[in-house]
Parts: structure tokens; sequence; C-alpha cells
């Protein structure tokens, strides 16, 4: 009919977009130990392919496995380090990531296995108490250290002017298992040992070991 423009049909291209489904590669660290009190080093994750924006969920396990575990509210970045660990034990996490992308699967990363003993064990100075006379010869005083993570112990050897294991004063350059006491002041010291450990939160303190210097004997006639 006279004044009706014919219709005309058009159909927009549709483009579809086809992505592999993401994967993580970056795992956590997948094993790590520390002493009880210490902290583990970040975890992290980061993932290659799949569409859409990303979101990140961190979970917490009592065994050795991905799935199953406990959801830790807050612990939603791509890194994540856990709080400061108590008891002795050994404490799983992993991270799974989600795309927004329509049918990308959920990545799943590794688990992340930290495992937390006890501190290292520091025996009791040996000799525990000297008395001697100014300047005479004096025995070397040593501690044991044992357990802990692995066996690299480092040492550092204090003095104190009270009977504490807290507080003293540094002794430059007294960084074995054995130290050698001053026998030229006129005094009791009382030494102690710092043992440290490179995992975190490893280390342990003597009991102090006491050393009594008295004046050496006089003429008064």
């Amino acid at each position: 009919a006279s004044g009706i423009s014919p219709c005309l049909d058009a159909t927009d291209d549709m483009v579809i977009t086809l992505a592999n489904d993401p994967l993580v590669d970056l795992q956590p660290i997948s094993s790590q130990t520390i002493c009880v009190g210490g902290s583990s080093q970040q975890l992290d994750v980061s993932y290659i392919n799949g569409v859409g924006t990303a979101t990140y969920q961190w979970y917490e396990n009592t065994v050795n496995n991905n799935s199953g575990g406990t959801l830790i509210p807050g612990a939603t970045s791509s890194s994540y380090t856990p709080p400061v660990f108590n008891t002795i034990g050994s404490y799983y996490y992993y991270c799974e990531i989600t795309l927004s992308g329509n049918g990308c699967d959920v990545a799943v990363s590794n688990t992340a296995e930290i495992i937390v003993v006890d501190d290292p064990t520091v025996s009791a100075p040996s000799p525990s108490y000297q008395q001697l006379c100014q300047n005479a010869p004096i025995q070397d005083i040593s501690i044991v250290a044992s357990n802990g993570s692995g066996s690299t112990y480092t040492y550092q050897w204090y003095s104190n002017t009270i009977n504490n294991n807290t507080g003293g004063t540094i002794i430059a350059g007294a960084t074995s298992s054995s130290y050698t006491p001053q026998n030229t002041t006129v005094g009791i010291t009382y030494y102690y040992c710092v043992v440290t450990q490179p995992a975190s939160g490893c280390e342990s303190v003597s009991v102090t070991a006491e050393v009594d210097i008295v004046p050496g004997p006089t003429f008064t006639t």
C-alpha cells in the first residue's frame, strides 16, 4: 500500500568466545615447618585461562586434601597468611578460584601443609656452678641443643648480674654451644644461652650457670 515502507529484517552477528577452563599456575608453598608460636610464610596462588572476574576463597583442612575443608571467613584474595600457631600438629590450606564467565569450572589449588613442632630443647649449662679464685683456671660452660625444626642451631650467650635468664647483656662473639667465662673480676656472674633455628618461632633459652670469682688468698702477717 502507498505510504507504507517495506519492513527490513536484520540479524546482528553474535560472537561466542570459547576459553579453556581456568587452571592454577602458581601453587602455594607445598610444605613448611615452624615451631609453636611461629608464623608461616604467605600462601599465594594465581591462575591462567578462563573468562570473567576471579573470586578467591581459602579453606583449611585437617587432612591433606583440597576438598571438604572449612571455609575461612575473609580469606578472599589471591594470598593468605595463616595466624600464629600455638599447638603442634599439621595444618592444611587450599584455595578455590571461581570465574564469572558462564560455564567456567572452579580451579582448585594444591594443599599447603604447615607442620608445627615444639621449640628446640636446651640442656642446662654444665657445669651449673663454679667457685674459684681470681685468675685461676676456669672451666668452659656448655649446653646441648636438640629437637625443634631440623638440626641447625644458632647460639648466643648472655651474662647477667642476677639469677635470671632474661634481661642479660649479650656477649659479643659468644656464638657456639660452649663459652669460657671471665675469671679476672671478683663477683658472681650468671650465664645463659639463647638457641634459635631458621624456622619461624624456633627459640629456647637455657637456665643460668653461676660463676663465683673470689679474691685469692693474701698474707696478713
